[in-house]
């Protein structure tokens, strides 16, 4: 009872801060990023992951008053469908669907390939937007570490299994959601991560380290897509610090209070995090870049990431079953 009322306390004052934090924006002499590009996405056939809240609702909602064909690929499926139902009421766009898509489960990322290629037999535009921070570290019932799982080698399988259809549509694109976190770690971070075993969190930095670790091996995928897939425009996005529903799991106790309501009302918000996909499927085509929370073109990295690449590939081979 205590513990409920007092996650009821906390909820209203992330939602008063949010309040607080969107009219100060309004209010600020600072004006917010927003991408102008022409519509590029009109008739297009569009996968995007994580749609149901944050930075994934505002691209969700662009994509679909632009007149994309949207398959929102989420895991909350009455969530979802809720969702569903309201873009197509507000965008008059009928064509936006949704499949279900748990990237911390590879039976479900299976099932959707096979549900979206009955379908489609092309794809224009894959977006790859969900991830996890400040989550409890577990493995998945494939024996990943989750947050790992869920932010890269999830994202490995889904676009490797849809890589044959983006390679036979004209002009297709990839868009990975990064962040500057990727920074924070070395490759040799990323090499000696045995993604098999839980991690230890004990404070905020160690939770940093292992996002930062997926999404630095997310952009060494993207390095490897990018020469590997020709046709294929492959292309990060940084969405800038964002307060969203990825913080849910931070600074819950009361003597964060302070920390929550500062980061509300310095942060982002949601909608403004979403520009930069937004412009990278929007604007003119190209391949190879990063593009920042400014919306300013960074050319990718290049990576040493063979032994990422073998090492992914292995994690996805199904187990043998020895017979007794």
């Amino acid at each position: 009872m205590i513990e409920g009322a007092l996650r009821m306390i906390l909820t209203s004052i992330h939602l008063v801060t949010n309040f607080i934090a969107t009219r100060l924006k309004y209010l600020s002499l600072n004006r917010l990023t927003v991408c102008k590009c022409q519509n590029r996405v009109r008739g297009k056939v569009v996968v995007l992951t994580g749609a149901t809240n944050g930075i994934g609702y505002y691209t969700a909602l662009d994509l679909a008053k632009k007149g994309s064909l949207l398959y929102l690929a989420c895991r909350n499926g009455e969530k979802a469908k809720k969702i569903v139902r309201n873009l197509r009421r507000v965008t008059d766009n009928k064509e936006i669907h949704y499949l279900h898509l748990d990237l911390s489960k590879f039976s479900t990322i299976e099932n959707f390939v096979t549900a979206f290629k009955d379908r489609e037999q092309t794809l224009n535009v894959l977006i790859n937007n969900a991830a996890i921070f400040h989550h409890p570290s577990y493995l998945t019932e494939d024996g990943i570490e989750v947050t790992y799982q869920t932010n890269y080698l999830g994202v490995y399988m889904l676009t490797s299994k849809l890589e044959p259809l983006l390679k036979n549509t004209p002009a297709s694109q990839v868009v990975f959601v990064s962040s500057e976190a990727h920074r924070l770690v070395t490759a040799e971070d990323v090499k000696n991560f045995d993604c098999t075993k839980e991690v230890e969190l004990r404070t905020f930095h160690d939770h940093v380290k292992l996002y930062g670790i997926s999404k630095l091996a997310l952009h060494m995928y993207a390095d490897h897509l990018s020469k590997e897939a020709v046709g294929v425009s492959v292309l990060l996005v940084n969405p800038g610090n964002v307060w969203s529903n990825i913080y849910q799991n931070c600074w819950l106790s009361w003597r964060d209070l302070v920390t929550r309501t500062k980061c509300a009302v310095y942060m982002r918000d949601p909608k403004e995090g979403a520009q930069s996909t937004i412009h990278a499927v929007n604007s003119p085509r190209g391949t190879r870049y990063y593009i920042t929370d400014t919306l300013s073109k960074d050319t990718l990295e290049e990576y040493d990431s063979g032994f990422l690449i073998k090492k992914s590939s292995q994690l996805l081979r199904p187990k043998s079953v020895s017979m007794s």
